[in-house]
């Protein structure tokens, strides 16, 4: 438990607004989580979430809550929609929904350099698209999450000066 909350503080601390010194450009930070777990039958390509995944959901949002998001994206499952919008009940934004494309991972990358420079955004995503959007912002190599980690959460810092940083957590139960 003690470890969950030195984790949850320093995270905290790492969203702490500070005004950039004169002619210093704010990094953008980009914080990319794996839907929460899910539930369906075996093959249900669309399933809801299950309880833990409920929860989990409503962790990320009190994680998230005080980091001055500007914006969530998610794919248009269920599961990323349902492990979004805890986060954007709380902020009062929408989720804005990205469908998968066979381009789809050199889009989200390219539209969260040129779109959102400077803010902090939100990429709820898959095993395989959350760690292949981070690759293609340049914070690799990362290899697809398996399939039954739900509790990742990975901050991709895209400073000033173009050096790129990854910082890896865990969140929730």
């Amino acid at each position: 438990m003690k470890k969950q909350w030195f984790l949850l503080l320093a995270f905290a601390g790492f969203f702490t607004t500070t005004t950039p010194a004169v002619g210093q450009t704010t990094p953008t930070t980009i914080v990319l989580v794996r839907h929460a777990e899910k539930g369906g039958e075996p093959g249900d390509r669309d399933p809801e979430l299950n309880d833990a995944g409920r929860r989990r959901a409503a962790a990320l949002a009190r994680v998230l809550g005080d980091a001055n998001i500007s914006t969530i994206y998610s794919t248009p499952f269920l599961r990323t929609r349902n492990t979004a919008a805890p986060l954007a009940r709380r902020l009062g934004i929408d989720v804005t929904i990205t469908p998968i494309t066979p381009e789809f991972i050199e889009d989200m990358a390219a539209t969260l350099r040129s779109e959102h420079s400077g803010e902090t955004v939100v990429v709820v995503g898959h095993s395989n698209t959350v760690p292949q959007t981070i690759n293609a912002m340049g914070a690799g190599p990362m290899e697809n999450l398996a399939d039954d980690e739900y509790d990742w959460l990975f901050v991709v810092t895209l400073a000033a000066n173009g050096s790129v940083s990854l910082m890896e957590l865990r969140y929730g139960q």
